[in-house]
């Protein structure tokens, strides 16, 4: 018997919580083994992003906002410029996930403007030549790959001054476009597995992040889909530092059912699907 059968024979008698049998039928390892970067695949992908920079292709890929013609909207540019008193460092140190929240608060313009601004608005414009003379790439807080930022966020409005409802974030605007209004609340209990753990009812504002899986994937390929995870685990990240700038107790949520949310939210669940859902509110005295 050489080593090879004995690590194999060794194996079906583990009864550990660690082993092979945890991985040898994943699908995420299957993508992460398939998504990897060898000498030749790389050469082979940098040949097809090449290709990518053209200017028909271009002046359509930097521009990657959705938008909802003929909703209301509410402008929060009267605010992106609020101040926050905390520095960086107290406020990483001091970042702790928060699961009861204070029924009563409501949020305001102010902090909802300095969450979604400064997460994923449009701060900052970068020309883009031999395209058109107004064509220009929208830059963001958080980096993604290749400057496409495949993200859409949609925001569930519970206790705030505005009315409560499903909005989505014009990232290029800096505007709320009101999808639809209520009070959904008990939708969002049935489709996010989140209570008695996290108080969801109680929170003030839910922020939904979706992917739009194209945008990344016609430059990168296979590659592209991890490049939209980590982005959305940045915009995931800078929410939750900000919130506690604003002493906002939040928390990411993992336990969603994928295709309840995206029906929520109108939309495919294949071209465009959920990738996050971060809750806030007033932390719980």
């Amino acid at each position: 018997m050489n080593i090879k059968e004995i690590k194999d024979r060794y194996q079906e008698k583990d009864g550990g919580m660690y082993g092979r049998r945890n991985v040898e039928n994943s699908l995420a390892m299957l993508y992460h083994e398939n998504s990897k970067f060898t000498t030749y695949s790389a050469r082979i992908e940098g040949q097809k992003i090449m290709g990518f920079n053209n200017e028909f292709v271009n002046k359509r890929a930097y521009q990657p906002y959705k938008c909802y013609p003929n909703k209301t909207r509410i402008d929060l540019n009267d605010y992106k410029d609020s101040p926050l008193k905390k520095d960086l460092l107290s406020v990483l140190n001091q970042r702790r996930s928060v699961r009861q929240y204070s029924p009563k608060y409501k949020i305001s313009l102010s902090e909802i403007t300095t969450l979604l601004y400064n997460s994923y608005g449009v701060n900052n414009k970068q020309k883009l030549n031999n395209v058109g003379r107004d064509a220009h790439m929208g830059l963001r807080n958080v980096p993604s790959g290749g400057g496409l930022f495949p993200l859409e966020a949609y925001i569930v409005i519970q206790n705030a001054h505005i009315p409560s409802g499903l909005y989505h974030y014009r990232s290029d605007l800096n505007e709320l476009e009101c999808l639809k209004e209520g009070d959904f609340r008990q939708d969002l209990a049935n489709i996010i597995q989140a209570e008695p753990y996290v108080q969801i009812k109680d929170a003030s504002m839910v922020v939904l992040l979706t992917g739009v899986i194209e945008r990344s994937i016609i430059k990168y390929g296979e590659r592209g889909y991890r490049f939209m995870l980590q982005e959305s685990g940045e915009v995931a990240q800078t929410l939750s530092v900000l919130g506690e700038a604003l002493d906002l107790g939040s928390c990411i949520l993992g336990g969603y059912l994928d295709d309840k949310v995206n029906e929520f939210l109108d939309i495919d669940g294949v071209f465009e699907s959920i990738n996050n859902v971060i809750v806030f509110g007033g932390k719980n005295q």
